[in-house]
C-alpha cells in the first residue's frame, strides 16, 4: 500500500481549497454576510457577560491578557500565558505571536468559546493603543494606518484566540508553524488614528481537521470611534516541518518570471535611491523597494504595468519579529511593498506628490502559497494594471500583483485600488 505523507495531504487539500473557493465563493459571502449580524449580537453578548461577571465596584475594565501576557506569549513562556497544557511545548518550538514593533496588541478584552471545541463560532476582543509617533507614521503626516499595519492589527486577534482555544494541541506531537493563507478586506473609511484606540473583534468561523494538517477561517472588525474602518475574512493553517518544506508555490514548482523579464526588459529596472521616484514613500522601516521598472501602456492588459524589487537578507528587521524561533517575513509586508510599487505608479502618471490611499468600498483579495525566508536573496513584485479612472480630482488605479521569493511566485493579490489626487486636475 502507497504511503501518503503529510505534504501530499497538505498539497491535495490546499489545491483542492483553491478550487472550492473558485467556486463557492459568492455563496460563502452571502453567508457570512447573514451570519455576520449573528456575530455582533454574540460578541455584545459576551462582553455582557463579562462585565456582568465583574464586581460592580471594581472601577476598571477587565482585562483578560494584558500587555505583559502578550510578550510573554511572543517570546517568553507560552506556559505562563496559556496555560499548563502547553506544557507539552517545552524544550520545543511552539506557536508565536508577533514581537516588538509587530506587536500590535495592547490588551485582550474578551473571548468567546470553549477550549477544545471548534464546532461553534468563537470570538475574541483586543485593543491596540497607537502611539502619536509611532515607527509606522515615519513619513506619514496625516496619521492613517498604513494597509500592513491594518492586516496586523485585524489578524494577530486571530493567533491568540486560535491558541487560546488549544487548536495545535490537537496534535501535540506535530511541531506546527502557522501561517495565513487567503484574506480579503475592505477599506471603509479614513482614519487619523494617532493617540487613539483601535479596537479588533474577530470571530472564528470554521475548523477544519485534514490529516494533521489544521485549516481555520476567520472574519475581522477593526475599529476606531466606535466607527467600523477595515473588515473582511481571512484563512490560516497549521502546517508540519514536512509540509512547509513542500511548498511549491502559486506555480506548482514552476519556474514563472516576472513579465518584465519574460519580455526582456531587465535593463529598464532603475535604483530607487536617489531618484525622483522615491518621493512620497513611507520612511524608515516600511521602505521595502529598492529597484523598480515603469511600462505606461504594458502589462498583460496593456493599461500599465510596474516591476519593483528588493534585496533581502537575514538581518532585516522584521525577521526577528515575526516569529520568535521561525523567522518569516510577514504577508502584510508583502502587500505593503506591492502598494508602494502602485504608489510610484499612480504618482509618476497622475504628476502627484500625494500619497494614494486604498479606494473606500473595494474588496481586496491576497493569497499566499509560500513565504519570504532569511536565505532567499531577493524579493520580486509587479502590477498588472487593468483600468484607470478618473473621478472628480481623484484618479482611480486598478489591478492585480504577484510577488516572489527569488523566482517562486508566492503571493497573489487580486482587485488593488488606490485612489490619488490628479495634480492636473485639481489647477
Amino acid at each position: 500500500m502507497q504511503t501518503i505523507t503529510s505534504a501530499e495531504i497538505t498539497a491535495n487539500y490546499l489545491k483542492w481549497w483553491d478550487e472550492h473557493v473558485g467556486k463557492t465563493g459568492q455563496i460563502h459571502d452571502r453567508f457570512l454576510e447573514m451570519r455576520q449580524v449573528g456575530l455582533r449580537q454574540l460578541a455584545g453578548s459576551i462582553e455582557k457577560q463579562v462585565a456582568a461577571a465583574l464586581p460592580l465596584n471594581s472601577g476598571a475594565e477587565h482585562v483578560l491578557f494584558t500587555l505583559d501576557d502578550l510578550n510573554e506569549f511572543a517570546t517568553g513562556s507560552v506556559v505562563k500565558c496559556l496555560g499548563h497544557e502547553y506544557s507539552v511545548y517545552s524544550g520545543r518550538r511552539s506557536l508565536r505571536i508577533p514581537n516588538g514593533d509587530l506587536l500590535l496588541m495592547s490588551r485582550i478584552l474578551a473571548i468567546g468559546g470553549r477550549k477544545g471545541e471548534f464546532d461553534q463560532t468563537s470570538s475574541i476582543v483586543a485593543e491596540y493603543d497607537v502611539p502619536s509617533d509611532a515607527w509606522y507614521f515615519d513619513g506619514e503626516k496625516r496619521g492613517r494606518l498604513p494597509t500592513s499595519i491594518c492586516i496586523e492589527l485585524a489578524l494577530q486577534p486571530c493567533g491568540v484566540l486560535s491558541a487560546y482555544l488549544g487548536t495545535p494541541l490537537r496534535y501535540p506531537e506535530v511541531d506546527y508553524s502557522f501561517r495565513n493563507l487567503d484574506g480579503e478586506a475592505t477599506f471603509n473609511r479614513r482614519v487619523d488614528a494617532r493617540g487613539k484606540t483601535v479596537r479588533a473583534e474577530a470571530q472564528l468561523l470554521k475548523t477544519i481537521f485534514y490529516g494533521s494538517t489544521i485549516i481555520q477561517h476567520f472574519s475581522f472588525e477593526l475599529l476606531c470611534g466606535n466607527e467600523i474602518f477595515f473588515e473582511g475574512k481571512s484563512s490560516f493553517g497549521y502546517f508540519s516541518a514536512e509540509a512547509m518544506a513542500a511548498q511549491t508555490g502559486l506555480d506548482g514548482g514552476k519556474i514563472v518570471l516576472p513579465w518584465l523579464k519574460q519580455a526582456g526588459l531587465d535593463r529598464q529596472i532603475v535604483p530607487l535611491q536617489g531618484s525622483t521616484l522615491e518621493s512620497g514613500l513611507p520612511q524608515g522601516k516600511l521602505r521595502l523597494l529598492d529597484g523598480v521598472a515603469i511600462q505606461n501602456g504594458g502589462g498583460s492588459q496593456k493599461e500599465g504595468y510596474i516591476y519593483a524589487n528588493r534585496h533581502n537578507s537575514p538581518k532585516d528587521w522584521f525577521y526577528a519579529c515575526h516569529f520568535h524561533e521561525d523567522p518569516v517575513m510577514p504577508g502584510s509586508l508583502g502587500i505593503e511593498a506591492i502598494m508602494q510599487a502602485v504608489n510610484i505608479f499612480s504618482r509618476q502618471l497622475s504628476k502627484s506628490t500625494t500619497r494614494p490611499d486604498l479606494v473606500t468600498g473595494q474588496k481586496m483579495n491576497w493569497s499566499y502559497r509560500g513565504q519570504v525566508l532569511q536565505h532567499h536573496k531577493q524579493m520580486q513584485v509587479e502590477v498588472h494594471f487593468h483600468k484607470t479612472e478618473q473621478q472628480g480630482n481623484m484618479k482611480i488605479f486598478s489591478g492585480d500583483a504577484s510577488l516572489w521569493a527569488d523566482d517562486s511566485r508566492i503571493y497573489e493579490v487580486r482587485n488593488m485600488a488606490l485612489a490619488i489626487e490628479d495634480y492636473r486636475e485639481s489647477q
